[in-house]
């Protein structure tokens, strides 16, 4: 059974508080320079837990990927998949580091390709993992809250000039991924 939302019970005062990016997450997530040496995809350097479902539409592009990356499908997840029910689908599984990085991030090092087929293809958004749809907010038993962002990311950049809250540019995937159980 698909798991159609995460629950969540409460939202840290941090996430109104951060500033969202400029162009929302998906085009900071291929072009942002991000990280210690500014390349970008700082984000992806230890991997990331894979939804349930993001994975069952990721096996239905399974040569896509393949050829892209260079590497057979069962190369780019961890071996087993986790017991965490927190996740869309009900479980998820790891994606491995490869050359310091997520095994899909893009072979150009900028970005990641479930991203770009997502949306070169005009495929369901649910096909990237939630924690990529909403980062740098994530959430663990029921309570939402930002992981530490990396150095140079374009939401702590000085320069950034957007107004808006990381919540309001990630509300349209915030509200597809979860359900809100108190009132806010």
């Amino acid at each position: 059974m698909t798991k159609t939302k995460i629950p969540i019970k409460n939202v840290l005062k941090e996430v109104y508080k951060q500033k969202g990016f400029p162009t929302g997450p998906f085009n900071a997530c291929l072009t942002c320079k991000c990280g210690q040496n500014a390349l970008g995809a700082a984000c992806c350097k230890y991997g990331v837990y894979i939804d349930k479902e993001s994975y069952d539409h990721i096996i239905k592009h399974k040569k896509y990927f393949e050829k892209k990356i260079g590497i057979k499908m069962e190369e780019f997840f961890d071996k087993r998949w986790s017991k965490d029910p927190e996740y869309l689908g009900g479980k998820p599984i790891g994606t491995r580091v490869i050359n310091k990085s997520c095994s899909f991030r893009s072979p150009s090092g900028q970005g990641c390709e479930i991203v770009s087929l997502v949306f070169k293809k005009n495929l369901p958004k649910r096909m990237i993992p939630s924690a990529c749809r909403i980062y740098p907010i994530t959430w663990d038993k029921g309570i939402m809250c930002l992981e530490k962002i990396k150095k140079n990311c374009v939401c702590i950049d000085k320069n950034h000039k957007t107004k808006k809250s990381i919540y309001q540019t990630q509300k349209k995937e915030i509200e597809d991924i979860f359900c809100f159980t108190n009132k806010l």
